[in-house]
């Protein structure tokens, strides 16, 4: 038995019923369970961010396959509802949360988080789990968080840290560093932005209006092959240095994950509250 197995047997009950309900995926040569256990990865981290069920909670980047909103509105309970934001990536979404049962606890608007949909302080709660690596340059991202806490006072990031303690999250690393590169010198675009550390996502949060109530480092300990992308990408880069020094990392990257597999790696956790609504310290 594999450790998403063992640890899917750990969860709660319920949870693992919703799993079963997900589609096995066809994204060959990632595993057909990849997005069942990406979803209990985000069920551990949220269940460490001290999250009310019931909360009227607005989720930055939800993405294609709904891998955060699913696990967050199971955990908001059936009187709580999930307002997920996406610009564009909205493929899969809305089978996926169909077939999780919690259609009627989600719902999605597309829009840019630097400018988000939605009025202040509606929403009692913010997060952006996995996605800021997603959202640009530092610019882009304290604009995104001013308007989380714009239309929530307190706010939870969590997102995986460049940290590998293990070969396999090592091997992760290794091709996940390939992807901005390769992918903008194929396409124009770059595809995610490396990780951030832990304490530059802090001094963001800080910076962007926010006093920061705990900043912690999560072990998961599950497997995680979302950094793979296909070599032939790389070949269709016009010859010169670039390709092929990008083709022989990429060879390496992808013995590596053969060897030890690919793990997720640390995540780092942030929960924070709108800075104007500390209360005064007493004198």
């Amino acid at each position: 038995m594999g450790r998403f197995e063992t640890q899917l047997q750990s969860a709660n009950p319920q949870f693992r019923e919703l799993l079963g309900r997900i589609p096995l995926q066809t994204n060959r040569p990632l595993p057909s369970d990849w997005l069942r256990c990406e979803m209990l990865e985000r069920l551990q981290v949220l269940q460490r961010a001290g999250l009310r069920p019931g909360e009227a909670v607005l989720e930055v980047g939800s993405g294609s396959h709904a891998i955060s909103t699913v696990p967050l509105a199971f955990l908001m309970g059936a009187d709580g509802r999930v307002l997920a934001i996406e610009r564009e990536r909205w493929q899969n979404f809305r089978s996926i949360v169909g077939a999780s049962g919690m259609s009627n606890r989600i719902r999605a608007a597309g829009g840019d988080a630097r400018r988000l949909p939605v009025r202040t302080d509606a929403m009692s709660l913010a997060v952006c789990i996995h996605g800021i690596r997603s959202l640009g340059d530092d610019r882009s991202v304290l604009a995104v968080l001013r308007e989380m806490l714009r239309v929530a006072p307190r706010i939870v990031i969590a997102e995986s840290l460049p940290e590998g303690r293990t070969e396999a999250q090592r091997a992760h690393l290794a091709m996940y560093a390939l992807r901005e590169e390769a992918l903008r010198a194929s396409t124009g675009r770059p595809d995610d932005l490396p990780y951030r550390p832990l304490d530059r996502l802090d001094s963001l949060v800080k910076e962007a209006g926010a006093v920061v109530e705990e900043a912690s480092t999560i072990d998961v300990d599950l497997p995680h092959a979302l950094a793979f992308f296909p070599r032939a990408l790389i070949d269709s880069i016009p010859s010169g240095v670039l390709r092929e020094d990008l083709l022989k990392r990429w060879d390496e990257a992808n013995a590596r994950c053969i060897r030890w597999g690919e793990d997720h790696p640390p995540v780092g956790l942030i929960v924070a509250t709108r800075r104007s609504l500390r209360p005064t310290p007493r004198t």
